[in-house]
């Protein structure tokens, strides 16, 4: 089962960052995916086709600390033990294509400025 980490601290409120998960901006990332809060403003879980996660926000100095973690599932073969022995061919693992980019873009992505301080829209 690979599984991916990443994490930074961003000059944002765990609040903001909340809203902003708990919304569109990890389903625009991961595709879809459920979403479900496992402690209200600081962890929730995600699960797509193939691949399942998290999202944690921490408190820090200057910001907040945000760790996103994905795992790809593995399946298992259908035939189980014979299946070497007859020679059938075993199904391959999905690969979710581009997972830790995704993750990375994810931070960016919460990290920028969406709308420009002391501008009259």
């Amino acid at each position: 089962m690979a599984s991916y980490e990443v994490s930074r601290t961003l000059v944002k409120s765990p609040p903001e960052l909340w809203a902003e998960l708990e919304g569109e901006r990890l389903k625009q990332a991961m595709g879809e995916v459920k979403v479900k809060t496992t402690e209200p403003e600081r962890e929730l879980r995600w699960e797509g086709a193939g691949a399942s996660g998290k999202a944690r926000l921490e408190p820090s100095s200057w910001g907040t600390k945000v760790t996103l973690t994905a795992t790809v599932e593995e399946q298992v073969a259908d035939a189980g033990f014979w299946a070497r022995f007859r020679r059938r061919p075993v199904a391959e693992p999905p690969t979710v294509e581009g997972l830790e980019q995704r993750l990375t873009g994810l931070l960016d992505n919460l990290g920028s400025a969406h709308r420009k301080p002391f501008v009259r829209e």
